[in-house]
């Protein structure tokens, strides 16, 4: 286990880091099946490099795809997610990376190598893996 300045983990420890990706021009009736056959509430919007665009989430389906009565077999990705996307890299401390997420008010976290290539997510569930050794950190 990595510990920066012996005090804290850091992001690289706790993220998810196979994360199920889209491309820009990928079919939101595509996305929502992988959605639901891996069990997952978003995916990751990457260019062919894999620098992360946008998240595409539940969320957005329901709002920018099933409430506007769009086609999800003819709409894309790029259309529909959230963007900009928000990245931290994975050499930072869990608990600076809990904060934003709570200060965003967002679930998910995309993690990026430093010149800005997707390398992992950190979601709710991630951090709450990691509640006990939060609540310590912060008593």
């Amino acid at each position: 286990m990595s510990m920066m300045n012996g005090s804290d983990i850091i992001v690289e420890d706790a993220m998810t880091k196979d994360v199920v990706i889209a491309k820009p021009n990928d079919l939101v009736s595509n996305i929502a099946k992988l959605m639901s056959e891996k069990e997952i509430g978003s995916v990751i919007v990457v260019d062919e490099n894999m620098y992360p665009l946008g998240i595409v989430t539940e969320g957005d389906i329901v709002r920018n795809v099933i409430a506007e009565d769009k086609d999800p077999k003819t709409t894309v990705a790029k259309d529909v997610m959230t963007t900009p996307v928000i990245t931290i890299t994975d050499d930072i401390e869990l608990s600076s990376a809990a904060r934003l997420m709570a200060v965003k008010h967002i679930k998910k976290l995309c993690i990026v190598s430093l010149d800005g290539k997707l390398k992992g997510i950190m979601t709710e569930g991630d951090v709450i893996k990691h509640a006990g050794y939060l609540i310590n950190l912060f008593r």
